[in-house]
């Protein structure tokens, strides 16, 4: 029985979401996957397995497009190291460029060619794989990385056994010349061997299984629910309860009339964690530094592709930051004393997103004031704050369609003003929705 190819089991994946089929697939190239990440991080292992769980995460997503590509190995090559590239810092960089510049000193100042070492090869064998021609990319990938015999590099790249050999040997050839031209001389058989010995690098156990089950998670569940499971996965954020909730736009608000005393505990202990807003704010200003410092390296040419990738990265780092600050300052209750019970809402209109900021990916924020009069109905509806002016519009028609149960005094219903913080965020896995976050509403 013949071996099902990579692009049939992408197929079946993608037509049928057949788990099996995508745990081979995963089975067969973790070990590429893995070990380009790792050399791409210095042997950073943990970052180097959320690089894994990001590239088949992605690949679960993308798999009816990633079937129409010839060789899924030189995909997932190329896309590990574009992932890599985004937990390369500046000055790390710096750093490997000017120990690079050393060694190949110290190398064209030898008379001879220096036997293969692998210490120094690994840094831009990466690099010098990429610039061979995708045909044979695939051959050396299938060869040495995923240490398949010359009759399956054949059967991946429809050649005979003879014709798999001769692709091979060429391919080297190919790829000792790029080596050749960065200063790192060596024969071909020499460079085979080092390939053979060090290119193949074997997953941390149970990497596999977990990375099977996250990206098929991811593929199959939609809005905001597969954002939260990515940046766990990816960045391992330790998210809470109630911020789960916010983020998934669970509606209903949460508030009990408590004792002043206990109130004024609470306010204390939130003004206490000012401390950590300013941390944030600190954390802030420095990627904004590093993103203006990658803006400016753009010029250089031969990293384009990472500083994109890292400037990407950075962006929404910068933008979870800003609205965890948001989120922060917009959970703060204010006192009141004069209320037996506080309105809730009864039903709950969603705000229309308006289409020129949707398609633009703009997110934002409206903070709307109201009167919840004693029939529960929204009356004086106005915006305190927001900030984009289109979202306004949008937030204050959907409020005044809100019913609420009305606040108590004394036993009897009151008229009681609040103030209602609409979030407007647009989900990076599905069209785009409309966030109405279930902040606490405290009379004022």
């Amino acid at each position: 029985m013949h071996e099902e190819t990579d692009t049939h089991l992408l197929h079946r994946f993608a037509a049928n979401r057949a788990p099996e089929a995508f745990a081979e697939i995963v089975r067969r190239h973790i070990g590429l996957v893995y070990g380009v990440a790792l050399r791409r991080l210095n042997g950073d292992t943990h970052s180097a397995e959320d690089i894994t769980q990001q590239v088949f995460s992605d690949l679960a997503r993308k798999a009816r497009i990633v079937a129409a590509e010839s060789e899924l190995a030189g995909w997932l090559f190329t896309s590990s190291r574009y992932a890599a590239a985004k937990f390369v810092r500046t000055e790390q960089r710096r750093r490997e460029r000017e120990q690079e510049a050393s060694r190949m000193t110290a190398l064209q100042d030898s008379p001879e060619p220096a036997p293969v070492n692998w210490e120094i090869l690994r840094p831009i064998m990466d690099e010098a794989l990429e610039q061979l021609g995708a045909q044979d990319r695939a051959a050396i990938l299938l060869r040495f990385y995923e240490g398949r015999s010359y009759g399956e590099v054949a059967s991946r790249l429809a050649l005979t056994d003879s014709g798999a050999r001769m692709r091979v040997d060429r391919a080297l050839d190919k790829l000792q010349v790029q080596l050749a031209r960065r200063g790192l001389g060596s024969s071909v058989v020499a460079l085979a061997a080092a390939l053979a010995e060090h290119a193949a690098v074997a997953a941390p156990a149970g990497l596999a299984t977990t990375v099977t089950g996250t990206a098929l998670a991811v593929a199959g569940t939609g809005g905001v629910a597969s954002l939260i499971l990515t940046l766990m996965s990816t960045n391992k954020l330790a998210i809470g309860t109630g911020v789960m909730i916010a983020a998934l736009g669970a509606s209903g608000f949460a508030i009990q009339q408590q004792e002043r005393v206990e109130l004024q505990a609470r306010v204390a202990q939130l003004e206490g964690e000012s401390a950590d807003l300013a941390r944030l704010r600190s954390d802030v200003a420095q990627l904004s530094r590093e993103a203006a410092e990658v803006a400016a390296m753009k010029n250089d040419d031969g990293v384009l592709a990472d500083l994109d990738a890292q400037a990407a990265l950075l962006g929404g780092r910068l933008n979870r930051a800003v609205i965890r600050a948001e989120n922060a300052r917009a959970a703060r209750p204010r006192l009141s004393d004069s209320l037996d019970q506080a309105p809730s809402p009864k039903t709950q209109a969603r705000p229309e997103y308006p289409t020129s900021l949707r398609n633009f990916g703009i997110e934002g924020e409206v903070t709307v004031s109201l009167v919840v009069d004693k029939d529960g109905v929204a009356r004086d509806v106005a915006v305190e704050k927001s900030s984009r002016p289109e979202f306004e519009a949008p937030a204050v028609e959907a409020v005044r369609q809100w019913t609420f149960n009305p606040g108590k005094k004394g036993g009897r219903a009151v008229n009681t003003r609040i103030t209602v913080p609409i979030r407007f965020a647009v989900s990076s896995k599905t069209p785009a929705t409309v966030e109405v976050k279930g902040a606490t509403v405290f009379p004022k």
